[in-house]
Order: structure tokens, then sequence, then C-alpha cells
């Protein structure tokens, strides 16, 4: 007697071969029956598109174990793409023949059993596209002026943005680049095939003043087009939105063709990447994936065309610029650097308006659904609520209109900051969302900017402090205690967000800040929790057993004793001892004695700093009174007769260390070891002026060190292992942070920083120093480089310094360790 038949479409012993049907090709449709028995027949029923029934005998192929196991084949003729296909499985014991059935009339025979209805669509016959595996991948620029995500935890997505048009995407945290660009093309089928970063003039707006929601504006050369785009995040879901509008000028342009393409790069990689196309509830899709994150790539308008393609070989920008019309259009791009390219058809939307969805997920469907999703949400609406989030943020920070600076800069400022916190790891802050001189980089770099890095955290988690965001600094500190720190008490040089180390060097400032911004925060009653014993302790010890010589200094290039460095232990080791003694009064004495162990050691390197790291008249500079950058031996007096050479990175070169200099020294101030006018601090300022500030039209700046060569090249090549070092803007905050401790006015210092933002208010890492300009590499005296922009650092510095300003008074300064040694 048959009892059961069945048929798992997807997998396991009954499915449909393939899963996904093509057109023209047939499918196979295995079924199980059971028990065995004598007798038993089987057979399709399904139609195409609501069509009448059509019916198929199906083969028995054989049993196992208790079942038997049955084959029909639907023919692929009656197969066309985008055909939607119900099918339902028949079967019955005994002698019979094939009812006649019409429509959805039920079958009047005895004792049939049946299985279904199943569904699916038909897709296009695969095209896959030639060149494998394509050009070389490269990323983009790092210099960004905008980046943006929703202010809250639903939506894990993050966007670049740079010369008109969005660069990289990150999802699902925010050390993983998916893309590395998407870009509007337009062409009038014979004369040109314009893109948006090569052949347009490019402007950026806020569409609020307190929200990473943007505006571009891509205007033609010629004045014929332009592309209005507003660039958000769905606040709900894994999305980034762009609403797209296009407003032809002339009579002509009406008639030009619309493109949208997209540059994949998976998972932090532009090789490897698979792409191809699919039909998800009558929307053509393209999809693409590598190592478990997957994107979907959606357009709200028609679309005329598609394709896949292989960058530079058979992409559709290579397609465009050919002949200025798309002629290719292939289904599928496996495992190479890929494109993806949809023909808009905007003749339906009178105001020419499309909106364009790239969604991202863990598996195919999850991408598509919320994808598809986002798609089908109302714009404006989604608009407000992102906008409202951040507005909400932006509220309740301190008033920053207060601060005597520039109230946009500063709410950007905060809002940059907050953007760059991960949104799994909470309290991971990266340094940047950039690949420093990304345009000349492959894979080679996957990690670029977008680490943490211990130092850079604590300034981010004090500027935190700062606008009053005391939630995203203990985030922080959380985050450096229970994932980042080492098993002995250090830190790595830096890591990606689960902590696992990038670069292998290591720096004893990235072990003292957490330090500091522990007991900064628990004197500001912040803390909800005692850290001593869990990450205080461990690294003071380490500290101790290390110090004061560091494997390497702040700017991770040489060893030795570091003025910069040797001012954060210090100040670290006075907060251990602190801690220590909070221990004791809560009735663990045996701390009293690490207490008594931190402030010797801190005493002692704090009696030793003149000797170890001060030059005493036998420099080649200014006259000869001045800190150097780094004692590279760690020996303990520098004399007339010493003639100790250190080698510089970047194929800088050898000389000697009494010989290179940089303003480090400053924190020995800033933190409360000394006073600002220190002997030792003030004989070293002219040396500093001289050999490191150089005037921009904005306000000084300053090197990092003499002789330095992380930067482009003269000619504006970008660095590439070698080139020349730029001006930092945070040495100019660093300045403004000395000049107030001595009693001196500081706007210029504040003007300056300020002046160093591009037209999307971010802050960069470096800015151009030379009077002439390259604008062919968007070069200019005094605004950024292709280094990295925003830096979180340089948007912290500012922030603090406003803060300081505002206060009267230094807000990084440690009363406990300034008064332990203000007489030095």
């Amino acid at each position: 007697m048959l009892c059961t038949v069945w048929h798992t479409e997807d997998g396991g012993d009954s499915p449909r071969i393939p899963y996904k049907v093509q057109a023209k090709k047939p499918v196979e449709i295995w079924i199980g029956t059971w028990p065995i028995e004598p007798g038993q027949s089987v057979w399709i029923e399904y139609r195409v598109n609501g069509g009448s029934w059509k019916k198929i005998q199906c083969n028995w192929q054989y049993n196992s174990n208790v079942n038997s196991y049955w084959r029909g084949v639907i023919p692929g003729l009656s197969l066309q793409a985008d055909a939607t296909v119900v099918y339902r499985i028949n079967a019955k014991q005994g002698n019979f023949k094939i009812p006649d059935r019409e429509g959805d009339r039920p079958c009047l025979c005895p004792c049939p059993c049946l299985c279904g209805p199943f569904t699916f669509t038909v897709c296009e016959e695969t095209r896959p596209a030639p060149g494998s595996p394509g050009n070389a991948p490269l990323w983009t620029t790092g210099a960004k002026n905008g980046i943006g995500t929703s202010c809250s935890d639903r939506s894990r997505v993050w966007f670049t943005l740079s010369r008109g048009l969005v660069n990289e995407i990150y999802f699902p945290t925010i050390d993983k680049a998916n893309s590395r660009d998407f870009q509007f093309l337009v062409s009038d089928g014979k004369t040109f095939a314009d893109d948006t970063r090569n052949d347009m003039h490019h402007e950026i707006q806020y569409i609020d003043d307190r929200a990473l929601a943007y505006r571009l504006i891509n205007r033609d050369k010629e004045g014929k087009y332009r592309i209005e785009e507003r660039i958000i995040t769905d606040p709900d879901a894994d999305s980034i939105v762009i609403l797209m509008k296009y407003e032809p000028l002339t009579q002509e342009a009406e008639k030009y063709s619309v493109y949208a393409l997209l540059n994949p790069h998976m998972d932090n990689s532009g090789w490897n990447d698979t792409s191809r196309h699919v039909r998800y509830k009558g929307k053509d899709v393209l999809l693409s994936y590598q190592n478990g994150i997957y994107s979907a790539f959606i357009v709200s308008c028609p679309v005329t065309n598609f394709s896949c393609g292989f960058v530079g070989r058979s992409d559709g920008y290579t397609d465009l610029k050919d002949n200025y019309r798309m002629d290719w259009r292939y289904t599928e791009a496996r495992g190479g650097n890929t494109a993806l390219i949809f023909e808009l058809d905007l003749s339906l939307s009178r105001s020419k308006t499309a909106m364009v969805v790239i969604g991202y997920g863990e598996n195919e469907d999850s991408a598509l659904r919320t994808a598809y999703k986002t798609m089908m949400k109302d714009y404006d609406e989604m608009e407000r609520k992102y906008i409202r989030e951040w507005q909400e943020f932006c509220a309740s920070l301190n008033r920053l209109e207060t601060y005597p600076g520039d109230t946009k800069l500063a709410y950007v400022s905060a809002m940059v900051l907050k953007a760059l916190e991960d949104k799994t790891y909470k309290g991971a802050m990266i340094a940047s969302l950039s690949i420093p001189w990304g345009d000349s980089i492959g894979d080679s770099n996957s990690g670029g900017y977008h680490l943490v890095w211990a130092r850079d955290l604590y300034q981010v988690a004090t500027a935190f402090m700062a606008i009053g965001y005391y939630d995203g600094a203990r985030r922080a500190l959380e985050y450096l205690d229970r994932i980042q720190q080492e098993h002995d008490g250090s830190f790595p040089q830096n890591s990606w967000l689960n902590g696992e180390p990038y670069w292998r060097g290591e720096q004893l400032d990235e072990a003292s800040y957490p330090i500091i911004l522990a007991w900064r925060l628990y004197k500001a009653g912040k803390l909800d929790y005692d850290p001593y014993y869990s990450l205080v302790k461990p690294a003071a010890e380490f500290i101790t057993h290390t110090g004061p010589g560091t494997p390497q200094e702040r700017w991770e290039e040489v060893q030795g004793l570091s003025p910069s460095t040797i001012a954060a232990e210090i100040a670290a080791l006075v907060c251990a001892a602190k801690f220590a003694e909070e221990q004791v009064k809560k009735g663990d004495y045996k701390e009293q004695g690490a207490a008594d162990w931190y402030y010797k050691k801190a005493d002692e390197w704090a009696r030793k700093i003149e000797d170890w790291c001060f030059v005493k008249g036998t420099g080649y500079l200014g006259d000869g009174y001045y800190f150097l950058r780094t004692n590279p031996d760690s020996w303990y007096e520098i004399n007339p007769s010493d003639r100790t050479r250190i080698r510089l990175k970047n194929g800088a070169g050898e000389f000697l260390a009494r010989d290179i200099i940089d303003a480090g020294f400053l924190e020995l101030v800033r933190l409360g070891v000394r006073q600002p006018s220190a002997e030792s601090i003030v004989e070293s300022i002219p040396e500093v002026d001289r050999v490191l500030r150089v005037e921009t039209p904005g306000g000084p700046c300053f090197y990092r060190y003499n002789h330095d060569c992380y930067g482009e090249y003269e000619d504006g090549r970008p660095y590439d292992g070698s080139g020349k070092g730029r001006l930092w803007p945070i040495l100019t905050g660093e300045r403004g942070h000395y000049e107030l401790a001595m009693g001196n006015d500081v706007t210029e210092y504040v003007r300056a920083i300020e002046s160093f933002a591009n037209d999307g208010y971010m802050l960069p890492e470096q800015i151009w120093d030379r009077k002439i300009g390259i604008p062919d590499r968007g070069l200019f005296l005094g605004k950024g480089t292709g280094s990295a922009t925003p830096l979180a650092w340089s948007h912290a510095e500012y922030l603090k310094l406003i803060r300081s300003v505002f206060d009267g008074s230094v807000f990084d300064t440690i009363p406990e360790v300034k008064e332990r040694y203000c007489c030095y």
C-alpha cells in the first residue's frame, strides 16, 4: 500500500536538479515513495506562467532501504527566461491511467498521493564573462570627503565618499570592506561615455548639519546634465541607499543613457569575487560574494540591460568606453576582479529618479531579502529616521556651539568619531575608514587604517569625554580590557576588531594610554566596574618590566627612549599607583607594595628624561640644545663625543640620532610630567619651529620629524614604501595645547586645523606642504593628501583643543601627575 511521496526540491535524496533553473535547460525532478511496493506509478504535473497543466510520467530508478526513487524531466524547450513554473507530484498504487485533469479540478481516481505545489522562476541562460580574472585590483584614494552609517546598531553598513562617488562599503563589521567604488555613467551612444570620477565636477553637501547624510551633485564639464544623489544607509537594515535624480540641462541630454556601475571588493579583497545575475521577485539583481559575505545590487526603475564582467576585460565600463554603447551582456563572472552594471530605464519616471540599493547578508537569500525590502520602503521616511537618530545623538552631547571653534566642524567631528565605532565589537574605534594611497595598492594591504590602535582609541575615547559622550569612552575601555589586551598585559601594535594582531610591533605608549583612560573615567565617576586587576595592573607590570625603552615609538618606526613614550609611561604608572591605593582602601593591603613600585619607577624615569633624551649643546640643529626624537640604544646620557646613529624607516637613510627631532616632548607638558616653562621644553621649541614648522594659508602645521619619508613624492606620486613625509594636522593641535598651557592665545592653531578640513569637513592625516600644488593629483597647499582622511586622531585632537580653550586649561593633563612632578 503506497503511503508517502516526497520531493525535497533543494537537496536531500530527492532534489530538483538544478535547483536554480536556467532558460531552455531541462530540469530533473527526483521523487521518493514509501514503502517499496509493486505496481506504483509516479507522474508530474506542471504549468508555465499560469497556463494549462502538462503531465510527465516519471521512471523508476532504484530502491534503497524501504524507499523507491523516481525521476522525471521537465523539458527545457518550454522554459523561457523569467517564466514562473508551478509543479506538483502525483503517485498511485495499482493499475491505472494518468487521469485527465483540467485547471485545478481534483483527480477523482482512488488513492492518489500528492506532494507540492513547488514553484521556481527560470533564470536567464548563463553567459560567462570572458577575460578572467581581470586587471589586478586596486583600492581607491585614502582621501575621503564623507563617511556615513546609521547612528543605530540595527544597520551594520558603513560607506565612504570621494570625488563624487561612493567608495568602500563595509559590512558586517567596520574592518571588512566590500567594494572599491560605485558610480554613475552617462552616454549619448555615439560620441562620449562620461564617468563620475573623471568627467564631472563634484560637489558635496550635508542634507542636515547634524547627520552624516549627504547630497552629491555631479555636473558634466560641458553643462549638458547633472546627477544629484542623496546617500544614507537604511537605518533598520544592512543596506546603503542612493536616491539618484538625473537632470538633463539640454534637449539633447534628454536622450542620453544612464548607467549604474559597482566594482565589488568582497571581504577586503578584489581578487576571487564571484558576481552573477539573478531574478528576485520580478527584479533583476546583481549578486557578488566571497568568503561568506554577499551583496545584492538592485535598482527601483526598470533596466534596459545588465552585465557582470571582469575589470578591464569584459566589464561594463570597458564596454562603454570602447564605443559608447553597452554591447555585452554576461550573466556571471567567477573568481576575479569583477564589475557590475545596469543600464537604467528612466523613461517611466517624470522626474528621472531611481533608488539604488546595495544590500548585504551572510548568504544569498539574506542579501536578496535585505536589498529588496529596503527598495520597497519609502525613501523619504528612511531619510527622516536616519537623520533624526543622528540629531538625537548630537543633542545628547555638550553644547558644542559654545566651544570656541567652527560649530559645524565640531559636530561633524563628533559624528565621525561615533561612526568609526564598530557595532558588533562595541568600543572598537578604528583609525580611519580608508586605505592610505589605496589607488596604488591592491590586496596586499587588506587592513589599511580600518584597524584598532590602542593609542588612537585613547585619543577618540578622551575626545568623547571632552564632548560629554562618556558611554562611548567607557565602551572603548571595556574593549581594550576584554578583547585587545594580551595575556602579558601588553597591547598589539594594531589589531582587527576581534583582537587578532595585524602588524606585530610593540609600543609601550599603547600599553600606557589604557591605564590613563581607566583612571580618567574613574575620577569622572563614569566607570561601572573596577578595571584594576583585569587591565591596569597587568599593563603596569608590563611597563615596569619592559620600559622605559620601547621597541617602537609613536611613529611606529624605531626603538629606544622616546620622550613622548616616556611621558605616557610615567603618567600611566602614577595612575596605576593611584588605582592600587584605591584597592588598599578597599582592604587589599598587598597592593600598597604595587603602588610603591609604580611610584618608584615613575619617579626614577621622570628624573632621567633629560639625561636620556635631551641633547646638551652637541646637536647639529639650532643652538644644539633640544629634545631628540629617539635615543635608539637606550643609552643613559648624551655627551659631546657620542656618535650613535639611527636608521630611519621608509628609505630615509641613516643619521646621527642627536640630529633627528620631533615635537613628541610636548606630551611631557600635556600629561603633566613637565611644566610648560621647563628649561628643556622651552629650549627645544626654536629647533622645532626652524626645522619642522611650515606656514600654510590657513596657519601653522608641522612635520613629524626631519627626513621623514612617509608621504607622496615631490611630483605627487603616492607613497610606495618611500616618498617624503608631509605636514600632520594633529601636530598643530598638540602645539596649540602647549601654547594654551603657556597662557598664550591659541586662536591661530584652532583656525589652522579648521582650514585643513576638506569640503566634506573631514580632517586628514597629512596635508600638502608645497606652495605649488599638483591639481591632477588633488594636492594643494594646506589641504589633505592621499594618505588617510578622515583620521580619527585628527578629529579627536580638534575636539580636545576647542574643549581645552573653552576650559582655559589643557583637557588631557592628569592632575595627579602634574601635582607630583610640577618641580621638574
